[in-house]
């Protein structure tokens, strides 16, 4: 069984910017009004998560998945909303969980592509806690998987360059296992895409 996951960082992008099939945010149970990209997507579904907030049919618990359709508010066409529990309580090993569990989703939704945008670990507001999250969650899922994904990252402004090397750091400090890994850089526009480059994995101990 073998998966593979291309990671990319666009830069100056936000989650309704990003072209992916699927759009993935989490929100917290605990954190009103909504934000990041949560926040973003409700803004641009006018208010749409906050009502299902308002009538208990949503409330942030993990384990919690809201899938729905952004009727072109969005440049993805499908947003995914994971509930990400307390912000408190919303450590390393949680990220990477969250990470994990949204991968999963997008594998039984089909996806071959998807845009990302979670908060990071509470206390570790870095790109390399980030990256180190998304890589491992990503990689936990996969490797029980038979998959090929595109995983656009989200970067907060000004943090593109940074957030792909911490990604590229993340990647390489991996252990091998049933996933490769690869960077693919955004070309420049008008500019034909590059040849997606494999990351150097750790090697077996």
């Amino acid at each position: 069984m073998r998966s593979t996951l291309a990671l990319e960082v666009g830069d100056s992008e936000s989650l309704a910017r990003v072209g992916a099939e699927v759009a993935v945010a989490g929100f917290f149970r605990d954190q009103r009004p909504l934000r990041g990209g949560a926040g973003l997507a409700d803004w641009r579904l006018c208010g749409w998560l906050s009502s299902l907030l308002l009538a208990s049919r949503a409330s942030g618990e993990i384990g919690e998945a809201v899938l729905a359709t952004t009727h072109g508010r969005l440049r993805a066409p499908r947003l995914l909303l994971m509930g990400l529990g307390s912000r408190a309580r919303f450590g390393a090993d949680v990220h990477r969980a969250a990470v994990a569990a949204s991968l999963h989703r997008l594998l039984d939704l089909g996806a071959g592509s998807a845009a990302i945008d979670l908060p990071p670990p509470s206390g570790e507001e870095n790109e390399d806690a980030l990256a180190t999250g998304i890589v491992d969650g990503a990689c936990d899922a996969l490797d029980a998987r038979s998959a090929r994904l595109l995983l656009r990252v989200v970067a907060p402004p000004g943090s593109a360059s940074r957030m792909r090397n911490a990604l590229e750091r993340a990647a390489a400090a991996r252990p091998r296992g049933a996933t490769s890994l690869r960077m693919v850089r955004t070309p420049a526009a008008g500019a034909n895409p590059p040849a997606a480059a494999a990351v150097p994995r750790a090697p077996l101990a």
